[in-house]
Formats: C-alpha cells, sequence, structure tokens
C-alpha cells in the first residue's frame, strides 16, 4: 500500500512499479507528495487510470533542486525505458559519429554504443544514409584519420590519394592534428561560416609562406565548404543558430521534425518517431527535448516551437548543459512561427510515410475479400494446443499493419477447463484477453481470426460482445467460417488467404512451442513415445534426475537404465533429436 503522507514535499523524481517490481513510469516534481497525491485524485484520465491501476509499489529520490530532478528523471528514462513513458521509438539503434578527442590524434567513425564519455558524438541519425553522407564530406574536407585503434605504425593508402594527415608518419603536428581536428568538429557542428573564415586565413597564410602546394589543398577544402553553403536556404538575415521543433501525431504514434539553422542559414533536418501516449503536445516536447539534448555535443543558442511543459526548467536545464544561456521560443507569429509550420509539415509527411511503410498491401485485397468495413490494419489470432487433455495452453498472437507484432504476443496456461474441451478453453483465453485490454486501455483488434471452425468462431464470439469481424480458418480445406454460419472458399493461390494462413500458422506455432516448454519441465513428452508408460518415464527422470540431462544423453547412456534397453533407448533418442 502506497502511504502518500510520508512522501516528502520536496522536489525529486518518483518511480512507479508494477506487481512484479517492473519499473512502468518515471515522472519528475517540484513537490512530490502533492504530485502522488494527484494521481490518486477522483476524475483522471482514463489513460492515467489505466497507468494507477498497474500501481502496486511506488520509490522516490529526493533531489536538491527543479534542475537535477529533470536530469535525473532522463537518466532514469534511459536506463529503465518504462511502459508508460513517452520516448524515441527505437532509440537504441540510431547512428552516431564519434570523435575520439581524448586521443593525442583523434579519429571519427560511425557509432551506436555511447558510453565512452570521454568522446565527442554528433547525432543522433535516423537515417544511416545521411549519416554516412555527413561522415564522408567531413572527412573528405578534413582528412582525420578513420583508422580503428591506436596509431598505425606505417603509412597506408589514405595519405597517397589525400583522405589522411598520416600523423603515423609525422606529416603533421600533433597541434596543427587537432586546430584541423577542431575544423571538423565546426563543420559537424553546422558552424559553416566559422570553417570558411579559418581555411579562408590558413589559404592566405600558406601562399604568403610560399607553401603553394598546400595552399591549393586548403583552397580546394575551402570551395567544398563553400558549395556546401551555397545549397543552404537563408532563412534570417542574422547569424543565430536555431533548433525549429515541429510535432504531428496520429493516435499513440508522433513524428518530430528538428529543422537545424545555423549562422542564420538551414542546414538540413532530422525526423523522430516517438510513442506519444496520446499526452498534450507540451509534454510529448518536454520528453523529447530531454531525450535528444541529453548527449548532445552541440545545442543552439535557441529551441523554436510550440509548446512546452516545465518551460523554466528545461531552459534552465538548457543552459546550463552549455554553460550560456538557451532561449526557448513558442512564437504566435512571424517567420519563427513559419518555420514551425514548416516543421509540423514535414514531421506530417514522415509520419504518414511511417505508417505506410508498416502496412503490408495485402490488407486493402483482405478488407474487400471478406467485405469488412475498415482496414484490418491489427488482427489477433488465437489458438489452443493439448495432448489427451493434459497441459492445455492457448495462444494470442498479434499483426499489425500485416506483420507481426511479437512484443504483443500473449500465452494462456487453462485455468477452468479440464479434460479435452477446445471450445471452453478459446473461450477462456478470449475472455482473460478482453478483460486485460479493458483493464489496462488496450486496443481492440479490427479482426479476430481462429484456428478452427463454426464451433471455435460462437466461443470466442460470445467473449468478445463488441462489433468486432470474427473468423475461423479450419485446416482441413483451408475455409473460412463466419458467425453466421456461412463459409467462404477464397482461390488457394491468392494472398489473401496465405496472408491468413500464415497468421493462423503462426498461432499455432506459438502455441505448440508453450505447450511443449511446459512438458519439458516435467519430462512428460515421454508420454507420446510408443511404448514409454508412466513406469519407464519415473525410471528415466530417476535415473537421469532431469529431463534436460536426459536430452543430452547418447542412446548408450539411455540404454543403461534399468527397464529400458537398446530398443527403446533408440527410439527415446531419436524422438528427442527430431528423427522418430
Amino acid at each position: 500500500m502506497i502511504d502518500i503522507e510520508k512522501i516528502p514535499d520536496k522536489p525529486g523524481v518518483y518511480i512507479m512499479k508494477d506487481a512484479q517490481g517492473r519499473i512502468i513510469y518515471v515522472g519528475k516534481a517540484k513537490a512530490l507528495k502533492n504530485r502522488v497525491r494527484a494521481y490518486f485524485a477522483k476524475g483522471l484520465h482514463p489513460k492515467t487510470r489505466t497507468l494507477v491501476a498497474r500501481v502496486k509499489d511506488l520509490d522516490y529520490i529526493v533531489t536538491s533542486s527543479e534542475i537535477e530532478a529533470l536530469i535525473l528523471e532522463a537518466n532514469l528514462i534511459k536506463l529503465h525505458l518504462p511502459r508508460y513513458n513517452i520516448r524515441l521509438k527505437d532509440d537504441k539503434k540510431y547512428p552516431y559519429i564519434k570523435v575520439t578527442i581524448n586521443e593525442d590524434f583523434p579519429r571519427v567513425f560511425p557509432t551506436r554504443d555511447l558510453r565512452d564519455k570521454k568522446s565527442i558524438y554528433f547525432g543522433p541519425y535516423t537515417n544511416v544514409k545521411t549519416m554516412k553522407k555527413a561522415l564522408k564530406a567531413a572527412t573528405e574536407i578534413f582528412p582525420v584519420r578513420v583508422c580503428r585503434g591506436k596509431l598505425p605504425k606505417r603509412i597506408c593508402v589514405a595519405y597517397d590519394i589525400g583522405r589522411c594527415y598520416a600523423p603515423c608518419e609525422g606529416k603533421i603536428s600533433k597541434e596543427e592534428y587537432r586546430a584541423r581536428v577542431q575544423e571538423l568538429i565546426d563543420f559537424l557542428s553546422g558552424k559553416s561560416n566559422d570553417v570558411e573564415q579559418s581555411l579562408e586565413g590558413r589559404m592566405r597564410s600558406l601562399a604568403e609562406e610560399l607553401e603553394f602546394e598546400e595552399a591549393a589543398r586548403v583552397r580546394d577544402r575551402l570551395m567544398s565548404v563553400r558549395q556546401m553553403i551555397r545549397k543552404q536556404r537563408v532563412v534570417f538575415s542574422k547569424s543565430i543558430d536555431a533548433d525549429v521543433l515541429g510535432l504531428s501525431s496520429i493516435g499513440n504514434l508522433g513524428c518530430i521534425e528538428v529543422l537545424k539553422i545555423r549562422d542564420g542559414r538551414m542546414i538540413g533536418g532530422e525526423h523522430y518517431i516517438v510513442e506519444t501516449r496520446r499526452e498534450p503536445p507540451g509534454e510529448v516536447m518536454r520528453a523529447f527535448i530531454l531525450q535528444y539534448y541529453r548527449t548532445a555535443f552541440f545545442i543552439p543558442d535557441e529551441i523554436i516551437l510550440a509548446a512546452l511543459e516545465d518551460f523554466d526548467a528545461i531552459q534552465k536545464w538548457l543552459s546550463e548543459k552549455k554553460n550560456k544561456e538557451i532561449k526557448v521560443t513558442i512564437p504566435k507569429m512571424g517567420e519563427k512561427a513559419k518555420l514551425i509550420n514548416l516543421a509540423v509539415e514535414n514531421a506530417k509527411l514522415h509520419l504518414e510515410e511511417e505508417r505506410s511503410e508498416k502496412v503490408s498491401p495485402y490488407l486493402s485485397e483482405l478488407k474487400g475479400a471478406l467485405h469488412l468495413e475498415k482496414l484490418p490494419y491489427r488482427i489477433e489470432a488465437y489458438d489452443i494446443s493439448n495432448i489427451r487433455g493434459s497441459y492445455t495452453v492457448g495462444s494470442c498472437v498479434v499483426f499489425v499493419g500485416g506483420h507481426p507484432q511479437k512484443s504483443l504476443y500473449r500465452r494462456y496456461k487453462i485455468k477452468t477447463v479440464r479434460g479435452i474441451d477446445d471450445l471452453k478453453a478459446m473461450g477462456e483465453v478470449v475472455r482473460r484477453r478482453m478483460k486485460r485490454i479493458k483493464d489496462e486501455g488496450g486496443k481492440l483488434p479490427n479482426l479476430i481470426l481462429v484456428d478452427g471452425g463454426i464451433g471455435q468462431v460462437h466461443s470466442v464470439q460470445r467473449e468478445v460482445k463488441k462489433p468486432i469481424p470474427i473468423f475461423g480458418l479450419a485446416k482441413r480445406l483451408e475455409e473460412l467460417h463466419t458467425v453466421d454460419g456461412k463459409v467462404l472458399s477464397l482461390p488457394k493461390d491468392s494472398v489473401t488467404l496465405k496472408l491468413l494462413m500464415r497468421i493462423r500458422d503462426e498461432a499455432h506455432r506459438f502455441a505448440i512451442t508453450y505447450h511443449r516448454k511446459l512438458r519439458d519441465k516435467t519430462g512428460s513428452i515421454l508420454d507420446e513415445i510408443p511404448g514409454i508408460g508412466e513406469k519407464k518415464r519415473q525410471e528415466l527422470l530417476r535415473y537421469f534426475i532431469s529431463f534436460e540431462k536426459l536430452k543430452e544423453a547418447s542412446k548408450e547412456e539411455i540404454a543403461k537404465v534399468p527397464g529400458i534397453g537398446g530398443k527403446y533407448a533408440e527410439r527415446i533418442y531419436n524422438y528427442l533429436h527430431g528423427e522418430f
């Protein structure tokens, strides 16, 4: 039981846990007691009620300030990935460009590992091609070394083709090399004007010193930088650095576009898919900023967006990270408001691409073939597995957009049915599934598929009690059974039937896998081998102690068990190794 009165009225972080002790939500508060008490008040939003219903324990960590709580919240979310927090989708997979500034002669290369805190990282990049393009442009203009590990002992071909300064052969001093690395860092930060001025000054100095060959190389790099600058769109007359954030969302999914403006020019943009959990835009932006700028090397002087929760705290946190005052702007009109609209428009396009990429083109055909009112974007399939009424289990597999979502799969050990009764077992599985969806505020499927005929279909219909299309796909003739007793026969070579068969077979596979797992724990799978009864099974388990040890044994070892002999040993061995 959570005793709210014992929670201090101080700034900090609260950590909500479920019955299994898993962290499901992390939040920060100026006053912990007041914030936690609000979760248990009346008139909560349905999604908040769903969260609170699962909370069985609550921890808290008191901090010295709201900013410290903000940082701790971001770190804990990154560490535990709580189910009910807003977070970047697949953020672990995003690549970065790493610069090893802690080395005498730093390297630059792509990485997904951010554990080295002494290096500088640029990113995250949501597109690997974009990252590779940026890295290629940077290393062509500033050929710092890209070789892995320590400085090699001899020169390589990279120097011969002008792609490395060759510090391994002493072709460049440590100080000069690090100056070039700083130019590369400025370039990756988008500070093209600073890089241009630096290159122009160095070219003139080399020319004055009659180092014409090196001056020509610097001139070529200067031309490359100027060519890139010409491609960039001027959006501000002043030379300012800013990030413009725009959000578009549909349901629980959102996309945030980050338009990058450096020296008053738009140098590009990145988009990030986020799980919004239908939170207000200001809260989504707050969560995104905490995750996006948490590891950022470069933070611009201004962040421009349409809404933001914890405005003062976020602005202060950003300023402390940069050791310089950061301005967070929420414009209502003018050029900055137009830039937000541009970012939102780009976010909307990317979100539509994200959704369309995840929707199988066969779903439209399935909708037409089954005469459905809506596209069956979310399909759930159920199956039952048992052997002579023992170890009866059920499975639920979920396909979203025509693709399996294995994280949403569920399996059930049947509790209320005795003996062989697949119809009642199916009813129990669906009843428990529908109750969980209701209790947690989950999504209902657009189509339900069961392995079986009209009996299974009616068992499901009695438990669903919602206007959801239900079909049974019987294996014998691969015919579809409807709730009103009709039978649909689809062409055997149609992609629609093949998609349904794939979903049905996946439910069957998942149920069988769970069934075998339960049987393997007790060795009851031996009962399926002809000639192996209860007495022989007990002798085998007594001799080998565990079923796993039996599976590892040779035929000769199995034959030593009293009452088994060579004939049954070979039969057991072949069965356990898939050769029976």
